[in-house]
């Protein structure tokens, strides 16, 4: 009988062949109910033997009695011993068995939680998790419960966005987002274990070193004032990703979702992605800086999927046939199924869905669903229901989720395009245009005449 294949963290062991003589019941263990058994465990067996469970959730093991080439009477002291030694080899069959059914039998649910996690911990100690769409807590600079948090939940990189409100649009935005990233530099420095990284490889080094990685961008490019000199000085300041808009705050030159229908959209905003817009997102190329699309409306998302001359970013989303809600940007199927032509990520947020919380179950499911439209290559995580190391622990049971994939989920697929970004620095050409002024005219725009 072939061997059955486990887990990379489980040992592959034979499965014993025996012959049972009569029909016997042997426990293998107990307390298994709640486990859901793979399909190669429930198919466990050949010819008439068959895994079942009965009513109490305790497998058992059913034998049909072979023919028997002795004669059915025998001396009462014989038949007594020939009792005796089945029962034993009945025994001994059993614990042959034990050894070779996969760990996931072996176990009681709660051990085998337990070593689940303890193969996620190990891991993630070699390949750092990043979550997108970061936000610090509030307190942060006076208690260092935030950074607790982000260490009990094994994250070992985060996305942050400093967001400028949408109302500072045309008034203060340009100076808002300054200042953010002044305090951002400030408070990192402040907690000790919190480093600000401008590429790949220094998220590596941060991660080997216990400390937690920063990548800082912008949260919307309202914030940028419409200018590519604003958007070139706050890349030399530490900024390595855009948000080409935040949620119902479209710009002159990119139009955001709406999920509002009393929205009021103006007479000559546009509603994609126009001329200037496209030019934005070659000088971000160029600059190595990651471009941000999820808060786009669809039909600017699928322009700037194929214009981008670099793989795009999709944060805090989630699959739209899954989840609408408001608190998360919700990604039709026909855009995420343009990602592996792009080569972009999206970074699922699956705590909650709207006002409701998101179940593993549920986040499992949308995990391989985005999987299944876009493929491996193309997902990270930006939030967990619980924590990172419980869903993935029991992402880890389902065979197709092993080392390498695992490992792209948490944070390989995102430091690819990072790679594939800073690879691409410098080889466009520089563009210096400026907005067409009746893109701007109408609106109570703070710039000084232009001679």
């Amino acid at each position: 009988m072939n061997p059955v294949p486990n887990r990379d963290f489980m040992e592959v062991h034979p499965l014993h062949q025996h012959q049972p003589h009569c029909k016997q019941q042997c426990f293998v263990f107990t307390e298994i109910a709640d486990i859901e058994l793979p399909a190669e465990i429930t198919k466990f067996g050949g010819g008439n033997e068959k895994l079942r469970c009965s009513n109490g959730g305790l497998p058992t093991y059913n034998c049909k009695k072979d023919s028997c080439s002795e004669s059915s009477v025998e001396r009462p002291g014989r038949s007594r011993g020939r009792k005796i030694l089945i029962g034993v080899c009945l025994v001994l069959v059993c614990i042959a068995m034990a050894g070779g059914i996969p760990l996931a039998l072996q176990l009681r649910s709660s051990s085998l939680l337990e070593a689940r996690l303890a193969f996620i911990r190990r891991l993630l100690t070699e390949s750092p998790l990043i979550e997108g769409s970061w936000k610090p807590p509030s307190d942060i600079k006076t208690n260092s419960s935030g950074m607790a948090d982000i260490r009990q939940n094994h994250i070992g990189a985060v996305l942050w966005p400093i967001a400028v409100h949408c109302g500072a649009q045309y008034l203060d935005a340009v100076q808002l987002v300054l200042e953010g990233i002044d305090e951002a530099k400030r408070i990192t420095a402040a907690t000790n274990s919190m480093h600000i990284v401008e590429s790949a490889d220094e998220m590596e080094q941060t991660h080997i070193r216990g400390e937690v990685a920063v990548l800082m961008g912008i949260g919307g490019g309202h914030a940028l004032g419409t200018s590519l000199a604003v958007l070139r000085s706050i890349y030399l300041l530490g900024a390595r990703f855009v948000s080409i808009a935040s949620l119902e705050c479209t710009t002159p030159w990119a139009a955001a979702a709406i999920r509002r229908r009393d929205y009021l959209i103006e007479e000559n905003v546009t509603n994609s992605l126009n001329e200037f817009g496209k030019t934005m997102l070659y000088e971000m190329n160029r600059l190595g800086m990651l471009v941000e699309i999820s808060q786009l409306s669809e039909t600017a998302m699928v322009i700037a999927l194929r214009t981008a001359k670099a793989p795009v970013l999709l944060m805090n989303a989630a699959p739209l046939s899954l989840c609408n809600g408001t608190n998360v940007a919700s990604i039709p199927d026909h855009v995420l199924s343009l990602l592996p032509e792009n080569g972009g990520v999206i970074l699922l947020n699956l705590e909650r869905c709207g006002d409701r919380p998101i179940s593993v179950r549920e986040a499992i499911l949308a995990i391989n669903y985005v999987r299944k439209v876009a493929g491996v290559d193309h997902i990270g995580l930006g939030g967990a229901p619980k924590s990172y190391a419980l869903l993935l622990a029991e992402l880890a049971r389902d065979r197709v989720w092993g080392n390498a994939a695992i490992k792209k989920l948490v944070g390989g697929n995102v430091m690819r395009i990072l790679r594939e970004i800073e690879a691409l620095k410098n080889r466009l050409p520089l563009y210096e245009e400026w907005i067409p002024h009746e893109s701007i005219e109408s609106n109570s725009y703070c710039r000084y005449p232009e001679s």
